[in-house]
């Protein structure tokens, strides 16, 4: 009888594993999907939408961009989560996937178990951005009226976890000031509170704050990363202001769900790398502030958990909680 069942299971083992390779072999066969957590508009769904069509040239099959936002993004990354396993659902995300895992203890998968990485597709800085109402002209002017007036000053953030969140926390740990978080669903009315007045502060992605400083809007005080970007040549980075760990450059990847078929991943991987080597897909990006990455599903999953984990330890040391 145990012989039976052995051989019973084995079988099993082998059917799986041949309905796998047919799936690979055959894939894809109908319209591929990506879920964006957050609305229509912010830099997540433009990026997303501008990889449509080379995708959909490359697997030969259309490319459908499903905006499920809310709950910080866990409405749409749960539902990439319970969908089968096939390919043809995957997760356009952000650095909120890394960074939910440390500040919900409730979500309903676990992201390092449920979710493997497809692709890196970008990174980009963000530049803090104040309304004019703010008297400060310059980072050191801001960060002695925010000790001046502590718990006075709001920073907006797209949602919970985002790198707008988290880079605004940085800014208040680094420079130790004491500024209060108002979250949004999304970056656009994010954005829209800055500029009507109701927030004084936002760390916002340089494309989308471009046109607002140029007209005057707001004013741009400092960028996160190493380097000045192309776009505000003239805005200093935080580290050459002296004001170090402001470490909130953004994210974007490509996600499926953790039982996805290796061959699957295989030419998923393909038709993004493909894509981001596409001339105008780069041009519009550059266009953006993007730098674009394209690496492999065993090196995207490599930085996804270890990102997990240094985000998890700031969270943590930083006591960041939800409100």
């Amino acid at each position: 009888m145990k012989i039976k069942n052995m051989l019973l299971a084995m079988l099993a083992v082998s059917m799986a594993g041949a309905s796998a390779a047919a799936l690979s072999d055959s894939f894809p066969e109908r319209a591929l999907r990506v879920v964006v957590p957050y609305p229509a508009g912010g830099t997540t769904d433009v990026l997303i939408r501008l990889l449509q069509k080379p995708v959909a040239d490359a697997a030969g099959q259309s490319v459908v961009v499903d905006n499920r936002p809310g709950g910080a993004s866990v409405i749409g990354t749960s539902h990439v989560a319970q969908a089968a396993p096939d390919g043809y659902t995957v997760l356009g995300g952000d650095l909120s996937m890394l960074v939910n895992p440390s500040l919900m203890k409730d979500l309903p998968y676990d992201t390092v178990r449920d979710f493997r990485g497809v692709t890196m597709l970008a990174r980009a800085p963000l530049v803090l951005l104040v309304h004019p109402s703010v008297p400060a002209k310059n980072l050191d002017e801001l960060i002695a009226l925010a000790k001046a007036k502590p718990g006075t000053l709001n920073f907006a953030s797209g949602g919970y976890g985002t790198s707008t969140h988290m880079a605004g926390e940085m800014f208040r740990r680094s420079a130790g000031i004491d500024v209060v978080h108002v979250p949004y669903q999304g970056v656009a009315p994010a954005m829209a509170a800055l500029l009507g007045g109701q927030v004084q502060m936002y760390f916002g992605g340089t494309t989308t704050g471009l046109p607002h400083i140029q007209s005057g809007k707001l004013r741009a005080l400092a960028l996160t990363g190493e380097a000045p970007s192309p776009l505000l040549p003239d805005v200093p980075t935080f580290v050459s202001r002296g004001i170090q760990g402001v470490n909130a450059d953004t994210y974007w990847g490509i996600y499926a769900p953790a039982k996805t078929p290796d061959a699957v991943i295989q030419k998923l991987n393909a038709y993004y790398t493909g894509a981001l080597r596409d001339a105008a897909l780069q041009q519009r990006t550059r266009d953006l502030g993007l730098t674009l990455i394209g690496n492999s599903p065993d090196e995207h999953t490599a930085q996804m958990q270890k990102m997990i984990g240094d985000w998890g330890k700031f969270v943590k040391e930083a006591d960041i909680r939800l409100e």
